[in-house]
Parts: structure tokens; sequence; C-alpha cells
């Protein structure tokens, strides 16, 4: 997904965007799947199982042990479909996928120590690349001056990037990108000292 010349690229832009502002970007890009439980597979599954009879009574002429068989076979078939094969991923719905996505942006911001930066300017952009999704979480003392709407062009250019699959170029835009309202909104100060890593991170 991501060559070494990528990481090179996106580090080299993180160190061009921190030039300008005290601010401090990382870059978090997630292998894995934002869901993996079986939850939303098995709930569609019975749901399935649950209707799937009642056409059945009405079309033909199988009886209640018969139409039991259906229900359990629906279940098991449409369970095992919808867990242990690509298809999981369309049984989880957006607002689930973006709640977690959420979710495990704070926690690498937090886990990241970004809440620890001297002026409280740590900005994270998390990319889950199977569920199409970018989130950024930028610290209180950003957070407060600019709000949620100023990172829609971050994440714009990330996923751009993405769907050209080239998802390298993607992040390189996004932070230079998120490093331009850095730069109007938490200026370099004299003394400012880069805090944290600028080194890409791939989970």
């Amino acid at each position: 997904m991501l060559t070494e010349t990528d990481h090179a690229n996106v580090a080299a832009a993180i160190r061009q965007a921190e030039a300008g502002t005290a601010g401090e970007i990382r870059v978090v890009v997630l292998t894995r799947p934002l869901i993996s439980h079986p939850f939303f597979g098995l709930m569609w599954a019975a749901l399935l199982a649950l209707v799937l009879p009642w056409p059945l009574a009405f079309v033909t002429t199988l009886g209640t042990p018969e139409l039991l068989a259906v229900q359990a076979g629906a279940f098991v078939l449409g369970g095992a479909l919808l867990t242990f094969t690509p298809l999981a991923a369309f049984a989880v719905p957006r607002f689930a996928r973006e709640e977690a996505g959420r979710a495990a942006a704070v926690d690498h911001f937090l886990a990241l120590g970004m809440h620890q930066t001297r002026g409280h300017t740590g900005v994270l952009i998390m990319v889950a690349p199977g569920e199409h999704l970018v989130e950024v979480v930028a610290d209180a003392a950003i957070h407060a001056k600019v709000g949620h709407k100023a990172w829609e062009g971050v994440c714009a250019a990330v996923l751009a990037g993405a769907r050209r699959e080239r998802l390298g170029e993607g992040l390189a835009d996004g932070v230079s990108e998120a490093g331009r309202i850095l730069a109007r909104h938490a200026p370099l100060q004299q003394g400012d000292t880069n805090e944290l890593p600028d080194h890409l991170i791939v989970i």
C-alpha cells in the first residue's frame, strides 16, 4: 500500500509543514479493520432468517419443520457469508464505521502523547483505507480556534489521493493543508522545537 518513498515523502511533508508553525503533526494509517467483531454480520443474518420464512409460507407448501430448517439454514449461511468473507465489510453501517474511526483516532492521539505538547497544538491525521475514512484530531489550543470544519480540506486531500490509488501523495497533500491551517492559527514561535517524531506510522 505504501512504499518506502511514500514514507519518506510524508515525513518530508511533515517537516516542511512544521517549519512554519508551532504545531505538531502526526500521521497514522490503519491496516486492520476498524470493526472486526461479527455483531453486524450476525445481526443481518438473524434479520434474514426472521423474514425469509414468511414469503416462503405463502408461496410454497412447506410445513413448519421445513420452514424452521430453512430459517436455521439462512442464519448459518448468512452469518458465515457476512462474517468470514469480504462481504463482512458491507454489513457494517456507515455510522458505525465513523464512530469507530473517531474513537480510534482519539485513542491514537492520546497513546502517542500528542496531548502533551507544550502549546497543546498537536494534530493527528488518521486514515483507515479499508473503510475510506479519514479522521483529524486537534488538541485544545487549535480546536478552540478552528473547529471541525477547518479540517475538511485535509480529509478531502487524503481521500483524493486514495481514490487515485496514490495514498502516499494524498497523505502528503493532507499534511501540507494541515500545515497551512496551523501556520495561520499557531505560527512558529521563537525557540520552538520539534517535540514529536515526523515519521509515518502504519498499524
